[in-house]
């Protein structure tokens, strides 16, 4: 992936957490976040909950912005989607700062405009959540 996540997604710090796509092919995506203590979504040196959910949705939105930038299949507005649902999501630990995290989405299902994903959010072979969400982009 060459492009950086700023011209691929529309956030921007405090809220931009992921630092990279760095796979995505037809069905399955990933990118990478890291943490540093000053971040926004970090208390007591761990990364709170709600931002795994959303590293998971801003995947989702690199993915959406690379396709258009690639004249791809999801030629949208990339500023337009938005978080829909969270289901079955479970979080198992909450990454400590500094520690690479590694967001890992499968494409369940697509109805229009409506994304429905699998997300595994790991680091250093543990598994810190993972569940569905439904998006709109």
């Amino acid at each position: 992936m060459h492009d950086t996540i700023e011209n691929l997604i529309p956030h921007r710090p405090p809220m931009l957490w992921i630092k990279a796509l760095t796979g995505c092919t037809d069905k399955n995506f990933t990118a990478t976040a890291c943490f540093k203590e000053d971040d926004y979504c970090v208390a007591d040196g761990k990364v709170i909950e709600t931002a795994l959910v959303e590293c998971a949705a801003q995947t989702v939105a690199a993915v959406l912005g690379h396709r258009q930038q690639s004249g791809g299949e999801g030629k949208r507005d990339a500023g337009m989607g938005m978080l829909v649902a969270v289901s079955d999501f479970k979080v198992h630990s909450r990454p400590p700062v500094g520690r690479d995290v590694k967001i890992e989405i499968r494409e369940r299902r697509q109805l229009g405009p409506m994304f429905m994903i699998a997300a595994t959010i790991s680091g250093d072979g543990e598994v810190f959540a993972e569940g569905n969400l439904s998006l709109y982009a």
